[in-house]
């Protein structure tokens, strides 16, 4: 019993002198609920704020109900930070449990097996004096384990129900050993419990880790189980009050306390201690009709009632017991409610009370021995000096005070915060150095109502070189200066290592950071009056449309300045009070609102969303109001302009804004504030340089984009001189050095250029059907200054949106006027086409203002609608060659009795290249994306192979035709199909080693690895780029193939024709036959490629369709005609493939006479009399076979 007294007195200490170990918010406690960790995944991990401490013993309890049978699971898993090994955890299967505790593991065989959809609950107690891990399974003890080590590693990283590690500061959940099912009242105690213990403190809440809100950062929400009933009799609030009444009062508090609860709860709960402190800073304003304004501190005079704050921690008994979920809920109720008696109002915070069940009460007739009492803080007032009080009588009445209720000063005690930088000492090598000294300054600090907060390594001074600041529960500075240097160069001594800061190397200075100043913040969910809060506290309201909820908001000391800052409010309990663009009418737009208005309108103008003109015309409007009421800082500036890159994305007509638009953009650069001489803001599709010179040492200025990818931001460039010609941009923009004759001539004026990057077809309007924007749009202007009439012309580079393949075409260089009708147009005067090509085009202008090129559409070959269409096809098209292609070459390869001739294996090499062909092809610019110059040459030179190799056995297949129908020799060939394989393929990787040894520039992409949409252009695309060895090595090879092919077709219908002149037949069958033929021979030989020879004039495009279709598709009438026509293929499918009446019921005459035809050995093309006497036989079946006759020709 002295142990639970000595550890009861603890508590007390811990809550008068300090923070709880596991600091945080106090929310609703998860009693009644459980964890649900099933799919979707639910992880749950301990919060950041809650620190386990380094523990001599402890006891740990968790309750599971598995739901999923699994073979292997997780109960619980404590990792020390930067460790891989488990410190402290629990994971089960069928027949065995495994407890680690010191990164070592211990199996222990159960005794029956864990039934599913059933509670089972998990005790591990251990202390380092009896070196004993004990394991409970429902009450009951299961092993006793021996252990080595001494104490358990504090601040470490907990997870429920799933194994964890960390990489890189992330959490990383670990798969496979997750608890299908569900968890509750998992709780840690800072002692070793009993076996009788445990059973007695099944409904008592840990004292290291609760089953609370503040001390869990689950993913999901817990979810209440009636079946979790568990009944008790002692409790402690924890809670924030706030007391009015006049002056003569103010030495009764614990009296009013007590009369506040007798009245609140009458007989069934009794009170058996309370404890009074002034708050801290860390009060959580609150305001509403209940709370009313914001309290404050100050003094009145006699007659005039005043509200103080002050922390309360109360222990009470309910009797008779009852269920803890229900007990919490009940005060939770009640002592939110105001109470007033006698002129004395009292109310308590709702989100500060923290109701938890514990093992017994604090021995009211002793105080904590000294010896036991960490070293403490001097503080105003010591609250650690207060009498414990016995539980007052209900006769005790609020006029009589006593030793009980002192007289506390008006003044509040305050933290103090403090700026340490230090050189830490470790005697081993360590890998992660910070984790190990956050952990050092926690566990030395922490104790000592200490928090380390912002804590940064730099490593630049020391490898151990680290700088944090410390927030201290005193007003002592002197004395807290003191302790912590006494605290962190006294030796930190572990198993593992000793740690320490070096004596001569820790400074530690006081700061001063303020406070968080009032703010009046306008956000969708309303307007919220934050009052002035105290760094490291969180301010509260209420929600201004379901004012039963509260939005918070943080005041958090900066890192970098050492100030306290407000951070973003937390809203996700409240309501909108916004919930429509056209809500914005109703909010004003001043200096002090501007961002918050900014960020309202960006949480409704979403990426694609659809914007009527009305509210297109609200946002534009709103944000021009924003621009206007003050200088615009560089952050807002930024999200301005990603809201006008949403509404470039938007579905809205935009025509009719863009002068609108253009003008915001405008005037968002000329009035925004920002540090240095260049500042950039990108966003999807636009940008925004703008560049603040120095008349004295101007030598012009270019502007561009290197890269850009359609829907992401573009890279942009600046070069601070005139580059006539930028290399490898997007768009650029050259000022020449004339400009600065336009610079205000006064020096208290300092000019600045602006550059902006469009690209949005949508909102600049065409001025014709005809005419078409066709690159994007760039434009440069000065500050408050109209540039116009320059002596030396501004130039402007802008490549086209669609490749120029006409050169016929018109282009035109053009500018925005803002002031043609119906909303602005394209203009050309005072510009001028200086040079232009397939890929860019240069212009001249006089001025400043937006640039673009026009083109002239309708004296184009290709409308853009048919580039991209035809692009379309061959993509389909090829995608569905590849596919049947590579049927064929499963189908040939599979069946060994189809290969065994040599026009088969000539067929199966061309499917293999064209194959090849299709599949890069597909791929091609996908690789060109990479923007890798190595990858793209190599891309391209496989291209150009496969092209060459598909065409080599093109010809080969009609040399093969040549030999076996016309020219026949008695002569024997040896190694045959190796001489064609040598020819078909070697010749084209001879061509290209030639073309790679000579010049590998040859290959490439037009543009250098940018990204751009292949349906939207064909440039994009790594292959052949020299135009010499494009017509040398492609077209020239290709178009010889072609006459040679052309040629032995008409040969081979001729000879055909003869065969077939004596053969009786009619007309219909004949008729359809020879078609069959002529398109067999037609696509195995590649003759569809000669189509583009033929396309000009008006013939073109049709000509293209048929040359994108049939070229495309190619592979796949190679599939219908010598596959799926072929009578021998259909055979081997049914022998092999089907089943039942489908199956053939005798096919042994086929095979015999297959097999010999194989025996024949040299029979085939080796003799060339042979070669024609079976070729001859097979072409005399074509007339009477119903498949293919090329098939045949071909077999």
């Amino acid at each position: 019993m002295d142990s639970v007294r000595v550890h009861l007195f603890t508590i007390v200490w811990i809550w008068i002198a300090s923070p709880h170990i596991c600091s945080g918010s106090s929310n609703s406690s998860f009693w009644g609920k459980k964890a649900t960790l099933v799919r979707p995944p639910c992880h749950w991990q301990l919060s950041n704020q809650c620190v386990v401490p380094e523990l001599e013993e402890l006891s740990v309890c968790v309750t599971i109900q598995r739901e999923i049978h699994t073979s292997e699971w997780t109960a619980f898993d404590y990792k020390q930070r930067g460790q891989i090994k488990t410190e402290l955890g629990l994971v089960g299967s069928e027949r065995q449990l495994t407890v680690w505790l010191f990164k070592v593991e211990h199996k222990v065989n159960l005794t029956e097996s864990l039934t599913l959809h059933h509670w089972h609950t998990f005790c591990l107690t251990w202390s380092a004096k009896s070196k004993q891990l004990r394991l409970y399974v429902n009450a009951s003890r299961l092993a006793e384990l021996p252990t080595d080590g001494s104490r358990l590693a504090g601040n470490g990283m907990l997870t429920l129900g799933v194994s964890h590690s960390m990489l890189g500061g992330v959490m990383d959940y670990e798969t496979g050993k997750e608890l299908m099912g569900n968890a509750t009242l998992f709780r840690m105690w800072g002692r070793e419990l009993g076996e009788d213990e445990l059973t007695d403190l099944r409904c008592v809440d840990g004292d290291v880790v609760s089953w609370t809100k503040r001390h869990w950062d689950p993913d999901c929400q817990p979810v209440p189980d009636s079946s979790l009933i568990c009944e008790w009799t002692k409790y402690k609030i924890d809670m924030n009050v706030s007391i009015k009444s006049k002056p003569v009062v103010t030495g009764m508090l614990k009296a009013i306390v007590q009369k506040w609860f007798e009245d609140t709860f009458h007989s069934n709960v009794s009170v058996h201690g309370i404890f009074i402190s002034s708050t801290s800073s860390r009060w959580l304003q609150g305001t509403g009709d209940d709370f009313g304004e914001q309290v404050k501190e100050r003094r009145v005079s006699s007659n005039e009632r005043t509200e103080k704050r002050y922390a309360c921690l109360v222990y009470v008994e309910v009797m008779p017991k009852a269920d803890v979920l229900a007990v919490q809920e009940e005060v939770q109720k009640r002592l939110t409610l105001q109470y007033d008696h006698g002129g004395v109002v009292v109310k308590a915070h709702p989100a500060s009370i923290n109701v938890i069940s514990i093992e017994a009460f604090p021995n009211v007739t002793e105080r904590p021995s000294s010896t036991a009492d960490p070293p403490t803080l001097s503080t105003s007032p010591t609250t650690a000096e207060l009498p414990i009080c016995p539980s007052v009588s209900s006769s005790v009445t609020i006029e009589n005070p006593d030793e009980c209720n002192p007289d506390y000063s008006d003044e509040f005690r305050q933290d103090t915060f403090y700026r340490v930088h230090l050189n830490a000492s470790i005697n081993v090598t360590v890998i992660k150095s910070a984790d190990i000294i956050k952990n050092w300054l926690n566990v030395k600090l922490n104790p000592q109502s200490m928090t380390v907060l912002n804590f940064e390594m730099n490593p630049d001074l020391h490898k151990y070189g680290c700088t944090f600041q410390v927030q201290a529960n005193s007003l002592n500075i002197s004395e807290t200066t003191h302790l912590i240097y006494s605290l962190l160069t006294e030796a930190y001594i572990t198993d593992a290592m000793s740690i320490q800061a070096l004596p001569g190397h820790i400074n530690i200075s006081h700061i001063a950071p303020g406070s968080c100043p009032d703010h009046l913040q306008q956000t969708l969910y309303g307007l919220y009056d934050w009052p002035r809060t105290e760094p490291e506290d969180r301010a509260t309201l209420l929600c201004e449309k379901n004012s039963r909820d509260q939005a918070t908001r943080s005041c958090k000391l900066d890192g970098m300045t050492d100030k306290a800052m407000w951070k973003r409010p937390d809203l996700s309990l409240c309501k909108r009070t916004v919930d429509d663009i056209t809500d914005l009418d109703k909010v004003n737009v001043t200096a002090n609102n501007s961002g918050e208005i900014v960020d309202m309108i960006g949480s409704l103008v979403g990426n694609g969303t659809d914007l009527s003109d009305s509210q297109l015309d609200t946002v534009l409007d709103k944000l021009d109001d924003v621009v206007s009421v003050s200088p615009v800082p560089p952050g807002l500036a930024g999200n301005i302009v990603e809201i006008i890159s949403n509404v470039l994305h938007s579905k809205a007509d935009l025509a009719s804004f863009t002068n609108k638009i253009l003008r915001l953009t405008d005037s968002v650069g000329d009035t925004m504030n920002f540090d240095g001489e260049a500042h950039n803001i990108t966003a999807p599709s636009l940008a925004l340089q703008l560049v603040t010179i120095n008349s004295n040492h101007f030598q012009g200025l270019t502007f561009g984009v290197s890269s850009f990818t359609n829907n992401n931001s573009p890279e942009i460039f600046m070069n601070k001189t005139f580059v006539e010609k930028p290399q490898g941009a997007v768009a650029a923009i050259s000022l020449p050095v004339v400009l600065e004759n336009f610079f205000p001539r006064n020096n208290t004026a300092t000019p600045r250029i602006q550059f902006q990057f469009y690209d949005s077809a949508v909102l600049f309007k065409n001025p014709s059907d005809t005419m078409k924007l066709n690159s994007y749009v760039v434009s440069a202007s000065m500050t408050n200054v109209n540039v116009s009439n320059l002596q030396q012309p501004i130039i402007i580079t802008l490549r086209h949106l669609n490749r120029v393949q006409n050169q016929d075409q018109p282009i035109l260089c053009v500018y925005w006027d803002f002031t043609k009708s119906n909303g602005g147009g394209w203009e050309s005067q005072g510009c001028k086409t200086e040079s232009t090509d397939g890929f860019q085009t240069t212009c001249h202008c006089d001025h400043l203002t937006h640039f673009g090129v026009l083109l002239d559409v309708s004296k184009a070959e290709i409308s853009t609608e048919d580039e991209e269409i035809l692009t379309i096809i061959s993509y389909l098209g090829c995608g569905l060659s590849s596919i049947f292609l590579g049927v064929t070459l499963v189908t040939y390869l599979a069946f060994e009795k189809l290969r065994q001739d040599y026009p088969s294996k000539i067929l199966i090499n061309l499917s293999l290249a064209l194959l090849g062909l299709n599949l890069v092809f597909l791929l091609n610019s996908w690789f060109a994306s990479f923007g890798s110059r190595g990858v793209c040459v190599s891309v391209a030179a496989i291209q150009h192979f496969f092209v060459l190799a598909s065409f080599m056995w093109m010809g080969l297949e009609a040399l093969h035709m040549y030999f076996a129908l016309v020219k026949v020799f008695n002569t024997y060939v040896p190694s045959y199909i190796l001489k064609f394989c040598v020819l078909g393929w070697g010749i084209p990787a001879v061509i290209i080693i030639l073309i790679l040894a000579i010049d590998r520039d040859v290959y490439g992409s037009s543009l250098d690895g940018e990204t751009q949409d292949p349906l939207k252009d064909s440039s994009p695309f790594c292959w052949v780029q020299n135009e010499t060895a494009f017509y040398v090595s492609v077209m020239s090879f290709i178009l010889l193939v072609l006459l040679c092919n052309i040629t032995v077709f008409g040969v081979v219908l001729v000879q055909i024709r003869r065969m077939q002149a004596n053969k009786p037949t009619s007309n219909t069958s004949g008729l359809l036959h020879d078609l069959r033929v002529v398109a067999s021979l037609t696509f195995l030989l590649g003759l569809t490629w000669i189509l583009p020879f033929f396309s000009w004039g008006p013939v073109h495009t049709p000509f293209m369709y048929l040359f994108s279709i049939l070229n495309s598709l190619q592979g796949f009438f190679i599939f219908i005609f010598h596959c799926l026509m072929k009578e021998n293929v259909q055979k081997q499918w049914r022998i092999h493939l089907c089943c039942g009446p489908l199956r053939p019921g005798d096919y042994s005459e086929w095979s015999r006479s297959m097999t010999g035809a194989v025996r024949g050995g040299h029979s085939r093309l080796v003799h060339f009399p042979s070669v024609k006497s079976e070729d001859t036989s097979s072409i005399r079946k074509i007339s009477d076979s119903s498949t293919s006759g090329v098939s045949q020709i071909n077999a």
